[in-house]
């Protein structure tokens, strides 16, 4: 009687496990509100790439995006393909309490560098703090303002968490994407503000009826918004609408990375700075995972001659040479100075390498001291 009713008991364990494995085999993969929405696949998408953190529940696609929330989620897309480039500091015009503070900080890093470097030198203009300046002036008295008037100005928690329109999206996407743009100019190191304040001031053209703002058109180029002539500046952004728009940033991000490695001996010295400078910092905070995705391993293992030094400075001299034998091949050489030791030399041999960020590794790198 006692194994037949040990028997019934395993039995009905194993149909529970059954319905229980055919009920999570059924059950959606991302959150409970956005089945059959029209932004499903790219809101799956970006929670599959880590830009999502979490991914259950209910993801409220109808609803407005935060402003300060939408920072965040731009700073993970850069970073997961170009990874960290800069190193974050403190903001004193962003309010402590506030979640994403941290994270609003490390995007006005990475976006400083990826100014200096697509541009082809360092400046003293910091496109982040800029931007920052103008969403505080969106909700009060419009963004059409003086650069930085006022130096008191700051950022709310409660401001953050407010909806964020479409005008103020084009604002932040234009100073992320600004880079881009003026690596098809020929622009001095004293122009750079002026190309700024001349959106800063309004005095760009528009292509939407209902706007004279110039950063939708600053932008149109990139295709992330669904807008003809008519771009509804004021409108409130939901979170499905911010996610493809988010979607295609990194679509863009993802191809135009590699692609720079076949252009010009500009760009492919652009990019590889950009490369080696994610690549310092994973180094530099000796982050084991990043370190694999930059380095291969007799790579790896010369880092140990280099330490404590830093691996490479965006700031220093850069040179690139290919290698005429295999177009997938480079040599890049950094000329760099430091306190501790002087003047040194790093040259780098990359190879193509589909598995990691960029779609190049750094296969050996030579040390010497100049």
């Amino acid at each position: 009687m006692l194994k037949r009713y040990l028997a019934w008991i395993v039995m009905f364990s194993l149909f529970i496990q059954c319905c229980f494995a055919a009920g999570a085999s059924a059950a959606p993969g991302y959150y409970e509100d956005i089945q059959g929405h029209w932004a499903q696949k790219e809101i799956e998408e970006l929670s599959a790439l880590n830009i999502y953190r979490v991914k259950y529940g209910f993801f409220n696609p109808d609803s407005p995006i935060a402003r300060g929330e939408a920072l965040a989620l731009l700073n993970r897309v850069l970073e997961g393909v170009y990874g960290p480039l800069g190193t974050a500091k403190r903001n004193t015009h962003l309010d402590h309490r506030y979640l994403l503070k941290q994270e609003t900080e490390q995007l006005l890093a990475n976006m400083r560098v990826m100014l200096d470097v697509q541009t082809g030198f360092v400046n003293s203009f910091d496109p982040g703090e800029s931007m920052l300046f103008y969403l505080h002036l969106s909700e009060r008295s419009g963004m059409k303002q003086p650069q930085l008037s006022n130096i008191n100005w700051w950022l709310s928690a409660d401001y953050m968490q407010k909806p964020l329109t479409r005008e103020e999206a084009s604002m932040i996407l234009f100073h992320v994407l600004a880079p881009y743009k003026l690596r098809m100019t020929t622009l001095k190191l004293d122009e750079v503000s002026p190309y700024y304040t001349s959106y800063y001031l309004w005095k760009r053209e528009t292509k939407y009826e209902d706007t004279a703002s110039p950063y939708a058109t600053a932008v149109a180029e990139f295709n992330l918004f669904n807008a003809e002539s008519h771009f509804e500046p004021k409108k409130q952004m939901t979170r499905a609408q911010f996610a493809v728009i988010l979607k295609r940033l990194h679509d863009y991000f993802k191809s135009d990375a590699p692609q720079q490695f076949k252009e010009t001996q500009t760009r492919q010295k652009n990019i590889i700075n950009l490369f080696l400078t994610s690549a310092n910092q994973a180094y530099v905070q000796n982050d084991q995972s990043r370190i694999q995705q930059f380095f291969g391993k007799d790579a790896q293992d010369s880092l140990q001659e280099i330490a404590p030094l830093p691996l490479h400075d965006y700031s220093g001299s850069l040179a690139v040479r290919k290698d005429d034998s295999n177009p997938k091949r480079l040599w890049a050489t950094g000329s760099y100075h430091h306190q501790l030791t002087g003047n040194y030399q790093v040259e780098y041999t990359l190879e193509q390498d589909e598995s990691s960020l960029y779609g190049w590794k750094v296969v050996r790198m030579d040390y010497k001291q100049k």
